[in-house]
């Protein structure tokens, strides 16, 4: 019976586990960026360091690198 309870008692909330997940995603950033961590920056949105995470994890815009085909205004007049 105590088992039970000490099981229900160690789970972690999800709350709980986002802040590390979070963290732990801040520090590898921060390891590969060679940028100094400090976990009091996480979700301080004017921390230099932390700014610089976000940003890089904002989504890219794709580009279109294929040739697009040129409009042939001549041949439309023609035809009407």
């Amino acid at each position: 019976m105590a088992s039970n309870w000490l099981n229900k008692y160690l789970v972690m909330k999800p709350e709980v586990s986002k802040i590390f997940e979070d963290l732990e995603a801040y520090h590898d950033w921060c390891r590969w960026e060679l940028a100094p961590f400090n976990e009091a920056d996480l979700y301080k949105k004017n921390s230099p360091v932390y700014s610089a995470y976000l940003n890089s994890k904002k989504p890219r815009r794709q580009f279109n690198n294929q040739a697009r085909p040129a409009k042939r205004r001549n041949e439309q007049n023609i035809s009407n």
